[in-house]
């Protein structure tokens, strides 16, 4: 039996407050980074989340819902912890990267807790796998990267 609307779209809006949480912490990570590489590369993330949660809303509206607005709460309170911090002690490129990791272990986990549901329709499993690929292509480039930082 597959899961009922409401639950989907339930569903759908927990990815959607991912997305947009992920989409202002890479704009916050290009804001603090140094190296002009890593500006680009968050700066693309950012726009990749962005285009990510407009393909959420998408399918949020064909269900007959409204798109909720802002990003999670969870993630608010840690940006606000995380700007406290960087005031006090000021913020490297590897950690800006180790915090962009942490963001992505975040929208990792989020969306295989979606993926977890077994009574999720086969139209939404499959959008959400697509949308999960591109993410943990993401979480595993940028992990790399925090690892490649600390051997050098």
């Amino acid at each position: 039996m597959t899961m009922n609307n409401e639950t989907v779209l339930d569903k759908l809006q927990y990815l959607l407050g991912t997305l947009r949480d992920g989409e202002k912490g890479f704009a916050d990570a290009a804001e603090h980074a140094t190296d002009p590489q890593l500006k680009t590369l968050f700066t693309e993330r950012s726009g990749q989340r962005a285009r990510l949660a407009a393909e959420v809303k998408a399918h949020i509206a064909r269900l007959g819902d409204k798109p909720r607005e802002g990003g999670s709460v969870g993630a608010a309170l840690h940006r606000t912890w995380l700007n406290v911090r960087d005031a006090l002690t000021g913020r490297d490129d590897y950690q800006v990267v180790a915090e962009a990791e942490r963001g992505e272990d975040v929208a990792v986990e989020n969306y295989q807790d979606v993926l977890k549901e077994a009574d999720l329709p086969a139209d939404i499993r499959a959008f959400v796998e697509g949308q999960f690929a591109q993410v943990k292509a993401s979480h595993d480039q940028i992990r790399d990267m925090k690892h490649g930082m600390q051997a050098s």
